[in-house]
């Protein structure tokens, strides 16, 4: 249980009582290099999730977080990510064996209006094993395939059950998974450009497609939350509550963490399938 990682970042503090291993990238290579482009606003809370996911194997994963060159963050310094993290232009220069995309708060906006938007387009085309996440899952659809986002009635806000359709990376037959998202691809337009859909749920939708290698993946919600995640959002916006989340569906009581199983599941088979 070890991550090769810039010593520096912030979410090893979060992280610390994981019994994840930190160990300075500089002195030596992992077993397997996984770049993450952050898009989420809270840099540290990204960081620490996929610490405790991907920390949490026997491989030596090496992490390397990226910035586009173009944003600007809100709620950390550029200073910070300028030390810390390594911007999308020099993508090429690094020899990511895998990548992830996070979501980005910004699904009401078109996707070329986005700042950055041509800045990722390049990363939506390189040829290694990419999981793409809620928004960059919709705009890496929109970009491989022409695929609309749609605005949903209501939100998609809590931890659904999903169906699966069984598969090497999740050998399960269902599975509890976090959503949190405005906007939805539908179902025939992802069978339509010839994706296999993983798993869906019948109110939340499709939560995972890929193309059939299983190169390029596609999820509509958010596996990597921690168990409170949620919550935070809620206590911030206090709007609506989080579907089966909490028992009772009561903000008062305990958090039901279920989607810890199927996480844990598919990232390993996931790094397993990369290296082979």
């Amino acid at each position: 249980m070890s991550i090769l990682c810039n010593n520096n970042l912030r979410g090893i503090k979060k992280s610390k009582d994981s019994g994840i291993v930190f160990k300075n990238k500089d002195n030596g290579a992992g077993q397997i290099k996984i770049g993450i482009i952050n898009l989420m606003p809270f840099k540290e809370e990204t960081e620490s999730q996929f610490f405790n996911i991907l920390g949490r194997y026997s491989l030596k994963v090496e992490i390397e977080f990226l910035y586009p060159d173009m944003h600007i963050s809100k709620h950390i310094s550029m200073e910070y990510l300028e030390k810390n993290y390594i911007p999308l232009s020099k993508f090429k220069e690094r020899d990511y064996q895998g990548l992830i995309i996070t979501g980005a708060p910004i699904e009401n906006i078109e996707f070329e209006d986005v700042r950055y938007w041509n800045e990722l387009k390049s990363a939506f085309n390189l040829d290694i094993p990419s999981i793409y996440i809620c928004w960059a899952s919709q705009g890496a659809l929109y970009h491989h395939y022409k695929i609309l986002k749609h605005p949903l009635k209501e939100k998609a806000f809590g931890v659904f059950n999903h169906r699966v359709n069984k598969n090497k990376l999740i050998p399960l037959d269902e599975f509890h998974a976090p959503h949190s998202r405005n906007t939805y691809t539908k179902k025939e337009d992802i069978l339509g450009a010839g994706l296999t859909i993983i798993a869906e749920n019948k109110g939340a939708g499709v939560y995972m497609a890929a193309t059939k290698d299983l190169k390029n993946i596609y999820i509509s919600g958010h596996g990597e939350y921690q168990i409170d995640s949620l919550d935070k959002e809620y206590r911030r916006d206090l709007i609506n509550i989080p579907e089966n989340y909490y028992r009772d569906n009561d903000p008062d009581k305990e958090i039901l963490f279920i989607w810890d199983k199927h996480r844990d599941i598919f990232y390993k088979n996931w790094l397993q399938m990369i290296i082979g």
